[in-house]
């Protein structure tokens, strides 16, 4: 397990089942072991779904998320402080695909730059 509270934080999870969790803004969470967890909390935060099985949750204001091909997103949608809307998809490679940043805007998952 590793984790990362402050500003610009980054936090890596290698091993099978490990978990990265960044919580400051602008912070970074990576997850390359299987069935690994990347979380980001912050303002602005990206999480990462490198392992086989993994999952990248993005659930701070405009944070984005990205995956290897089978990898699970879960993106969230903020409006004045508040959580508005969340979405969980596979990377399938045909509607998400792998390698791409995602964000959840205006009730859709939209491509974003790195």
């Amino acid at each position: 397990n590793a984790a990362a509270s402050g500003e610009s934080g980054n936090a890596a999870a290698s091993g099978a089942r490990g978990n990265a969790a960044a919580s400051g803004e602008s912070g970074n969470a990576a997850a390359s072991g299987a069935r690994g967890t990347a979380t980001v909390t912050g303002k602005y935060g990206s999480a990462k779904a490198l392992g086989d099985g993994c999952l990248a949750v993005a659930w701070g204001p405009e944070s984005k998320a990205m995956g290897k091909l089978g990898a699970w997103l879960v993106l969230s949608e903020y409006k004045g402080g508040t959580i508005v809307d969340a979405r969980m998809v596979r990377v399938d490679g045909k509607t998400i695909n792998p390698g791409i940043w995602y964000m959840l805007r205006n009730g859709g998952i939209v491509e974003v730059e790195e």
